[in-house]
């Protein structure tokens, strides 16, 4: 919201991935399965005239630009300085293919969408899209591209439903939520005090190997999800650090759990508030609040931008940062790099882009369960955040989330188990 009404106009907040490949590449493929994929998914032909109002165009908006550098490092550069340039809210797309030829078998390859149009799952999608798009252009087959689920579509449902009851009942929880635990989850007090410039900071924990089915075995004690315990997790922590029993945090949600959004590419996500009202006697009793609370909070969602402008308006302060940010990943980052196009091998590249999206107030925790080397990591403002606090925070939200046995917690007398 904050782009799209003139503010942080540089923020592009991009999903991007970039590789060397060597072997055999035709450009000339490329290209038509690059056209093939934006006219797949109508959000990749996607611009905004104003803060309310989309246009949805019928051809194209980006293809793929071919460059040539005499070096790798040349290369590089020129990779950095166009696939990372800002994309204009009113300009041709959100996405950007680029491709610097540094010898006839050697390629510099690098895609970038931005964020106000992709989600995760939408760029599992357009990757797969894409590399199917391109076999398909070296066999000759030249068919129909097959129709797949309209963002516009989805969108105009959902804004029908927001003006009649289900919008109402929606607006009617979130009223009710915000009465409770005020506008937005708190800062992290923790004598927080801005000493300088935004100063980047990340702290990485090594988790056991076993992490992932830990976390999991509590979520099945809990008759909970291991989102809920990752989650509880970070909160209890911070209830512990900072004594106080009312904390909150943000967190994510996929609204991509509506029906009909599974195979539509377009951003699904928006950031929620959840929170702790009090302590309990048991990490289990903690586990469960947040899991029931989820379940709420994730079913009165708003998914669409116009309710997120609702949202903004009328029930938060727009902009204003939470003091802590929850995510579990399961996957690692190389997981979701875009595979070798057929006749090439890849290297993959990682690239810092300028511009990026920055909350020097906030502390982004992550548990990272991947099957190997699972880690938790916090990222962080040194110039304003105490790091003894970030590290204490970590050490409890460990030691909460992995820990084993523990009662089972079983259904009251007249209630039903989820």
């Amino acid at each position: 919201m904050a782009r799209l009404t003139g503010e942080f106009a540089d923020w592009h907040n991009l999903h991007y991935s970039t590789m060397w490949l060597t072997g055999e590449l035709d450009l000339t493929a490329l290209r038509d399965a690059w056209w093939r994929v934006c006219l797949r998914h109508d959000v990749m032909r996607r611009t905004y005239l104003s803060a309310d109002e989309a246009r949805t165009f019928g051809d194209p908006q980006s293809t793929v630009e071919i460059h040539t550098a005499d070096t790798d490092a040349a290369a590089i550069e020129l990779m950095r300085r166009t696939l990372g340039s800002p994309f204009r809210l009113d300009g041709p797309g959100f996405s950007r293919v680029v491709v610097v030829q540094c010898g006839p078998r050697r390629f510099l390859f690098g895609i970038a969408i931005d964020h106000i149009v992709n989600d995760l799952t939408s760029w599992l999608r357009i990757r797969a899209d894409f590399t199917d798009f391109y076999n398909r252009a070296l066999a000759g087959d030249a068919g129909d591209i097959t129709p797949v689920g309209s963002y516009q579509d989805f969108a105009t449902e959902q804004r029908r439903l927001f003006a009649g009851a289900w919008g109402a009942e929606r607006r009617a929880f979130w009223r009710s939520y915000t009465e409770e635990f005020g506008v937005f989850p708190p800062p992290f007090p923790v004598g927080a005090a801005n000493t300088g410039e935004y100063r980047s900071r990340t702290v990485t924990r090594d988790l056991p190997a076993n992490a992932r089915s830990l976390v999991r075995d509590f979520a099945r004690r809990a008759r909970a999800t291991p989102f809920a315990v990752a989650t509880a997790g970070v909160l209890a922590a911070a209830q512990e650090v900072t004594g106080d029993p009312l904390v909150g945090i943000s967190v994510n949600q996929h609204g991509r759990t509506l029906p009909g959004t599974a195979q539509t590419a377009g951003l699904f996500v928006q950031t929620v508030p959840m929170h702790l009202g009090k302590r309990f006697g048991s990490p289990h009793e903690t586990v469960r609040d947040v899991f029931l609370r989820t379940l709420d909070v994730f079913e009165y969602s708003l998914p669409l931008l116009v309710c997120g402008r609702y949202w903004n308006e009328t029930l938060m302060a727009a902009d204003k940062e939470a003091g802590l940010y929850v995510g579990l990943n399961e996957q690692p980052p190389s997981s979701f790099n875009l595979a070798p196009f057929t006749g090439t091998d890849a290297e993959y590249v990682h690239l810092d882009f300028p511009g990026g999206k920055r909350w020097p107030q906030t502390v982004v925790v992550s548990w990272n369960l991947y099957e190997t080397g699972p880690q938790l990591v916090a990222q962080y403002n040194e110039n304003f955040l105490p790091g003894d606090a970030v590290e204490r925070l970590l050490t409890s939200a460990e030691r909460f989330a992995l820990q084993t046995g523990g009662e089972d917690v079983r259904p009251s007398p007249g209630t039903t188990g989820q």
